[in-house]
Protein backbone atom coordinates (compact mmCIF):
# COMPACT_ATOMS: atom_id res chain seq x y z
CA UNK A 1 0.00 0.00 0.00
CA UNK A 2 3.01 2.11 1.01
CA UNK A 3 4.40 1.53 -2.20
CA UNK A 4 1.33 2.67 -4.56
CA UNK A 5 0.79 5.59 -2.00
CA UNK A 6 4.15 6.92 -3.51
CA UNK A 7 3.41 6.39 -6.81
CA UNK A 8 0.36 8.29 -6.58
CA UNK A 9 2.75 11.00 -4.96
CA UNK A 10 5.51 10.94 -7.51
CA UNK A 11 2.76 10.99 -10.40
CA UNK A 12 0.81 13.73 -8.76
CA UNK A 13 3.95 16.19 -8.50
CA UNK A 14 4.86 15.39 -11.51
CA UNK A 15 1.56 16.70 -13.13
CA UNK A 16 2.01 19.37 -10.67
CA UNK A 17 5.44 20.45 -12.09
CA UNK A 18 4.26 19.79 -15.89
CA UNK A 19 1.15 22.33 -14.98
CA UNK A 20 3.49 24.93 -13.50
CA UNK A 21 6.24 24.56 -16.97
CA UNK A 22 3.54 24.79 -18.71
CA UNK A 23 2.32 28.42 -17.39
CA UNK A 24 5.33 29.60 -16.97
CA UNK A 25 5.88 28.49 -20.63
CA UNK A 26 2.86 30.00 -21.02
CA UNK A 27 3.91 33.70 -19.37
CA UNK A 28 7.07 33.43 -21.04
CA UNK A 29 5.22 33.76 -24.42
CA UNK A 30 3.18 36.49 -23.81
CA UNK A 31 5.94 38.36 -22.39
CA UNK A 32 8.08 37.91 -25.33
CA UNK A 33 5.45 38.67 -27.53
CA UNK A 34 4.49 42.28 -25.42
CA UNK A 35 8.61 42.67 -25.87
CA UNK A 36 8.68 42.14 -29.53
CA UNK A 37 5.61 44.15 -30.04
CA UNK A 38 6.57 47.24 -28.59
CA UNK A 39 10.34 46.92 -29.83
CA UNK A 40 8.70 46.39 -33.57
CA UNK A 41 6.37 49.45 -32.79
CA UNK A 42 9.26 51.71 -31.79
CA UNK A 43 11.27 49.97 -34.72
CA UNK A 44 8.63 51.34 -37.00
CA UNK A 45 8.90 54.48 -35.58
CA UNK A 46 12.58 55.01 -36.47
CA UNK A 47 12.22 53.63 -39.45
CA UNK A 48 9.33 55.71 -40.48
CA UNK A 49 11.30 59.07 -38.77
CA UNK A 50 14.38 58.12 -40.71
CA UNK A 51 12.53 58.05 -44.16
CA UNK A 52 10.50 61.36 -43.39
CA UNK A 53 14.42 63.13 -42.49
CA UNK A 54 15.55 61.53 -45.57
CA UNK A 55 12.99 62.76 -47.35
CA UNK A 56 13.47 65.96 -46.13
CA UNK A 57 17.40 66.38 -46.87
CA UNK A 58 16.81 64.89 -50.49
CA UNK A 59 14.17 67.99 -50.46
CA UNK A 60 16.93 70.51 -48.71
CA UNK A 61 19.67 68.88 -51.55
CA UNK A 62 17.43 69.68 -54.35
CA UNK A 63 16.98 73.35 -53.32
CA UNK A 64 20.53 73.86 -52.79
CA UNK A 65 21.52 72.18 -56.40
CA UNK A 66 18.97 74.64 -57.93
CA UNK A 67 20.22 77.09 -56.07
CA UNK A 68 23.89 76.46 -56.80
CA UNK A 69 22.81 75.82 -60.22
CA UNK A 70 20.92 79.68 -60.70
CA UNK A 71 24.20 81.12 -58.80
CA UNK A 72 26.90 79.94 -61.34
CA UNK A 73 24.66 80.90 -63.99
CA UNK A 74 24.01 84.02 -63.18
CA UNK A 75 27.91 84.04 -62.20
CA UNK A 76 28.63 82.87 -65.92
CA UNK A 77 26.25 86.22 -67.20
CA UNK A 78 28.08 88.50 -65.28
CA UNK A 79 31.09 87.20 -66.87
CA UNK A 80 29.65 87.18 -70.06
CA UNK A 81 29.13 91.04 -69.40
CA UNK A 82 32.36 91.96 -68.05
CA UNK A 83 33.66 90.35 -71.53
CA UNK A 84 30.80 92.59 -73.34
CA UNK A 85 32.02 95.34 -71.39
CA UNK A 86 35.65 95.37 -72.79
CA UNK A 87 33.28 95.02 -76.25
CA UNK A 88 32.02 98.51 -75.67
CA UNK A 89 36.16 99.60 -75.89
CA UNK A 90 35.87 101.05 -80.09
CA UNK A 91 33.11 102.98 -78.81
CA UNK A 92 34.66 104.64 -76.27
CA UNK A 93 38.14 104.96 -78.19
CA UNK A 94 35.77 106.34 -81.07
CA UNK A 95 37.08 109.56 -82.37
CA UNK A 96 33.13 110.64 -82.31
CA UNK A 97 32.06 109.70 -78.58
CA UNK A 98 33.43 111.03 -75.18
CA UNK A 99 32.47 108.49 -72.75
CA UNK A 100 31.70 109.49 -68.89
CA UNK A 101 32.94 106.92 -66.42
CA UNK A 102 31.13 108.37 -63.19
CA UNK A 103 27.45 108.98 -65.18
CA UNK A 104 28.15 105.89 -67.68
CA UNK A 105 26.95 108.03 -70.82
CA UNK A 106 28.25 108.56 -74.38
CA UNK A 107 28.21 112.27 -75.52
CA UNK A 108 28.70 112.64 -79.44
CA UNK A 109 32.02 115.19 -79.16
CA UNK A 110 30.58 117.07 -82.29
CA UNK A 111 27.78 118.32 -80.32
CA UNK A 112 30.10 119.33 -76.71
CA UNK A 113 29.68 122.92 -76.68
CA UNK A 114 27.06 123.22 -79.30
CA UNK A 115 23.33 123.74 -79.44
CA UNK A 116 22.21 121.15 -81.82
CA UNK A 117 18.44 121.74 -80.99
CA UNK A 118 15.81 124.94 -81.77
CA UNK A 119 15.51 126.65 -78.84
CA UNK A 120 12.57 125.78 -77.39
CA UNK A 121 11.69 122.92 -79.65
CA UNK A 122 12.34 119.12 -80.39
CA UNK A 123 13.63 119.76 -83.81
CA UNK A 124 17.36 118.75 -84.57
CA UNK A 125 19.21 121.70 -86.36
CA UNK A 126 19.68 121.02 -89.92
CA UNK A 127 23.39 121.60 -89.79
CA UNK A 128 23.64 118.52 -87.33
CA UNK A 129 21.37 115.70 -88.95
CA UNK A 130 23.95 114.22 -91.17
CA UNK A 131 26.36 113.81 -87.37
CA UNK A 132 23.08 112.74 -85.60
CA UNK A 133 22.72 109.87 -88.48
CA UNK A 134 26.64 108.47 -88.24
CA UNK A 135 26.19 108.51 -84.95
CA UNK A 136 23.07 106.26 -84.75
CA UNK A 137 25.24 103.76 -87.52
CA UNK A 138 27.93 103.92 -85.79
CA UNK A 139 26.50 102.48 -82.73
CA UNK A 140 23.83 99.95 -84.88
CA UNK A 141 27.47 98.76 -85.82
CA UNK A 142 28.29 98.02 -82.62
CA UNK A 143 25.26 96.32 -81.21
CA UNK A 144 25.15 94.06 -84.31
CA UNK A 145 28.98 93.35 -83.51
CA UNK A 146 27.35 92.35 -79.76
CA UNK A 147 24.12 90.56 -80.97
CA UNK A 148 26.05 88.61 -83.40
CA UNK A 149 28.69 87.64 -80.61
CA UNK A 150 26.17 87.23 -78.01
CA UNK A 151 22.76 86.23 -79.75
CA UNK A 152 21.29 85.36 -76.23
CA UNK A 153 22.21 88.30 -74.07
CA UNK A 154 19.97 91.25 -74.84
CA UNK A 155 20.45 95.18 -74.08
CA UNK A 156 18.79 98.52 -73.29
CA UNK A 157 19.80 101.70 -75.35
CA UNK A 158 19.02 104.76 -73.73
CA UNK A 159 18.31 107.93 -75.68
CA UNK A 160 18.37 110.41 -73.19
CA UNK A 161 17.01 113.70 -74.32
CA UNK A 162 18.38 117.11 -72.10
CA UNK A 163 17.05 120.76 -72.33
CA UNK A 164 19.03 124.28 -71.55
CA UNK A 165 17.38 126.33 -68.68
CA UNK A 166 17.13 129.34 -69.28
CA UNK A 167 20.02 132.40 -67.98
CA UNK A 168 17.81 133.44 -65.19
CA UNK A 169 16.94 130.01 -64.75
CA UNK A 170 13.09 130.84 -64.63
CA UNK A 171 12.16 127.12 -64.78
CA UNK A 172 12.26 124.70 -61.54
CA UNK A 173 14.69 122.20 -62.10
CA UNK A 174 11.42 119.46 -62.02
CA UNK A 175 9.17 121.77 -64.13
CA UNK A 176 7.07 119.66 -66.57
CA UNK A 177 8.01 121.93 -69.40
CA UNK A 178 12.09 120.49 -69.05
CA UNK A 179 11.12 117.03 -69.16
CA UNK A 180 8.38 117.43 -71.90
CA UNK A 181 10.95 119.38 -73.77
CA UNK A 182 14.12 116.71 -73.27
CA UNK A 183 11.64 113.66 -74.27
CA UNK A 184 10.82 115.07 -77.58
CA UNK A 185 14.29 115.71 -78.22
CA UNK A 186 15.38 112.00 -77.54
CA UNK A 187 12.53 111.13 -79.45
CA UNK A 188 13.19 113.25 -82.40
CA UNK A 189 16.90 111.88 -82.71
CA UNK A 190 14.89 107.99 -82.68
CA UNK A 191 12.49 108.95 -85.53
CA UNK A 192 15.95 110.64 -87.43
CA UNK A 193 17.48 106.97 -87.17
CA UNK A 194 14.24 105.51 -88.16
CA UNK A 195 14.05 107.49 -91.15
CA UNK A 196 17.29 106.17 -92.01
CA UNK A 197 16.62 102.95 -91.72
CA UNK A 198 18.78 102.58 -88.42
CA UNK A 199 16.70 100.48 -86.41
CA UNK A 200 18.55 99.35 -83.24
CA UNK A 201 15.74 97.18 -81.92
CA UNK A 202 16.84 94.16 -84.45
CA UNK A 203 19.75 93.53 -82.73
CA UNK A 204 17.69 92.30 -79.32
CA UNK A 205 18.08 95.94 -77.92
CA UNK A 206 15.59 97.59 -75.91
CA UNK A 207 15.09 101.01 -76.64
CA UNK A 208 14.03 103.35 -73.71
CA UNK A 209 13.44 107.06 -74.75
CA UNK A 210 13.69 109.36 -71.72
CA UNK A 211 13.99 113.25 -71.01
CA UNK A 212 16.54 114.32 -67.41
CA UNK A 213 14.44 118.05 -68.32
CA UNK A 214 16.70 120.53 -66.77
CA UNK A 215 18.87 117.69 -64.15
CA UNK A 216 21.12 114.99 -65.21
CA UNK A 217 24.70 114.21 -65.03
CA UNK A 218 27.27 115.12 -67.37
CA UNK A 219 25.51 118.68 -67.95
CA UNK A 220 27.45 121.26 -69.40
CA UNK A 221 28.23 124.52 -67.26
CA UNK A 222 26.93 126.69 -69.74
CA UNK A 223 23.52 126.02 -70.22
CA UNK A 224 22.88 126.74 -73.70
CA UNK A 225 25.18 123.60 -74.68
CA UNK A 226 22.85 121.34 -73.14
CA UNK A 227 20.48 121.31 -75.79
CA UNK A 228 21.96 118.24 -76.68
CA UNK A 229 21.23 113.84 -76.37
CA UNK A 230 23.21 111.69 -74.91
CA UNK A 231 22.81 107.56 -74.79
CA UNK A 232 23.86 104.37 -72.41
CA UNK A 233 24.28 100.87 -73.49
CA UNK A 234 23.62 98.56 -71.35
CA UNK A 235 23.75 94.80 -70.96
CA UNK A 236 20.92 92.58 -69.38
CA UNK A 237 21.22 89.56 -66.95
CA UNK A 238 18.45 87.56 -67.72
CA UNK A 239 17.19 85.25 -64.64
CA UNK A 240 17.98 81.68 -64.44
CA UNK A 241 15.24 79.34 -65.81
CA UNK A 242 13.62 77.32 -63.23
Amino acid sequence: MKKSGDKLFWISYSDLMTSLFFVMLVLFAVVTARYLKANSEDLVSKVEKLEAENRRLKDEKGKLEGELSDALATLEQQKRIIDIDKQFKPLKESESFVYDEKANKYVAKDFIGVEIFDPNKSAILSDYLPKTEAIGKEVESMLKKLHRDNPDLGYVLVIEGNAANSWDKKYNKDDNYGYTLSYGRALAVYKHWLRKGIDLRKYNTEILIAGSGFNGLYRDKVEDNNKRFTIQIIPKIRPASK
